[in-house]
């Protein structure tokens, strides 16, 4: 019987497995804040105070979640979309313990919210009806903004409920005005989930929030006066154009007039560059303060502007009536040897820059002509 000779003896190779870093932002998972089951004796797991995740309505009824409660309703809501997401989130909003025997107290909503983040896993933000009054909207709101999500809420009356509206990260959506019923359906204090539920379906970048169409809501009819409104406080509403039931032509715009998904795009591109730049300096044992160095950062800034090309948030390469080439981003990172000794000693690269051309999108078209006779 031959004897085999062990390689290792005069070629040992010794292979690490680098695993990359991955970061738990989500830019398409909703959280609905709700309040307690109401059949929570017949749960068959206790929700209490955790941050579950459903793949659709049916599953509520497993923490004691009726089909009248409004978190079944909400989720019916979202799961009704095309694209239809892929995993929702509920929090219940505890009851306060200094609860008196008239009032519900219930505890302060940025503190429901904090106990969601720490869960993580989600981007934007909807409230069941029972909390759309004016305190926890205006206390949501900051709380978006602060903690860089994004959230939607629908409104019933003839105005905005809030005053202040120089706001990034939330959007409102107009639910009244439909024709024809005597109450307004409850479905539609959820057309702003119903959007994020859609939306959240495509690739930052690659959608608008206008022109959608939207399931298990109903279309409203406004007025000239409240079409003027909306539109002229950032107000998207959902109506019917040439017998298409679609979010409005100008709608999609947070309060404080930047198009929801200019912002969500923003996000997206900042967590991709993030994490890209992050695994450049994990992955290698030592990535040297020299241009090669330098240059490693440059490229992984690059792969995420041309993904961010790909999906169509940022513009192509275009070129004028001249023919000169006008690209879509720039980047700029500085050479080692314009560099000081104490910035190199610092290990801290500065000076890395870009600046991108938005692709933007068209959400109206106007068009002049004229007919002559031949």
């Amino acid at each position: 019987m031959a004897i085999r000779n062990n390689l290792d003896e005069i070629v040992n190779v010794d292979i690490e497995i680098a695993t990359p870093g991955s970061s738990d932002e989500s830019f398409s998972n909703i959280l609905m804040v709700v309040e307690a089951p109401d059949k929570a004796a017949d749960a068959k797991e206790s929700i209490g105070t955790k941050v579950i995740g459903i793949s659709q309505a049916a599953e509520l009824a497993d923490y004691g979640f009726s089909t009248e409660h409004q978190a079944y309703m909400m989720a019916t809501v979202a799961y009704s979309q095309s694209p239809e997401p892929d995993t929702i989130y509920i929090v219940v909003r505890q009851i306060s313990n200094d609860e008196d025997d008239e009032n519900i107290i219930y505890e302060k909503m940025s503190v429901v919210l904090d106990r969601a983040q720490e869960a993580g896993g989600w981007y934007g933000i909807s409230l069941s009806k029972t909390f759309l009054n004016v305190p926890d909207l205006e206390e949501t709101i900051k709380w978006t903004e602060s903690n860089k999500k994004l959230f939607g809420f629908t409104f019933m009356d003839q105005q905005l409920p809030i005053t202040t509206t120089n706001y990034f990260r939330s959007f409102a959506v107009y639910g009244g005005g439909v024709p024809d019923v005597e109450t307004q359906p409850v479905e539609n204090y959820y057309i702003s989930l119903a959007m994020m539920a859609k939306c959240f379906g495509y690739d930052p970048g690659s959608e608008t929030w206008a022109l959608k169409a939207l399931a298990a809501v109903s279309p409203c009819k406004l007025s000239t006066n409240m079409k003027k409104y909306c539109d002229d406080n950032n107000v998207t509403y959902f109506t019917t154009y040439a017998k298409k039931n679609i979010t409005s032509s100008m709608g999609g715009k947070v309060l404080g007039n930047e198009w929801i998904d200019t912002i969500r795009f923003r996000d997206w591109l900042k967590n991709d560059m993030q994490e890209r730049v992050f695994n450049l300096l994990v992955l290698n044992q030592k990535l040297p303060y020299t241009d090669d160095g330098i240059t490693g950062i440059e490229g992984k800034m690059e792969e995420s502007l041309k993904e961010g090309q790909k999906v169509g948030g940022i513009a192509p390469t275009e070129y004028d009536d001249d023919d000169n080439e006008i690209p879509g981003y720039t980047i700029t990172v500085p050479s080692s040897a314009s560099l000081s000794d104490a910035q190199k000693a610092s290990r801290q690269l500065t000076g890395c820059k870009f600046k991108a051309k938005l692709a933007g999108a068209i959400q109206a078209v106007d068009i002049s002509g004229s007919l002559v006779y031949a």
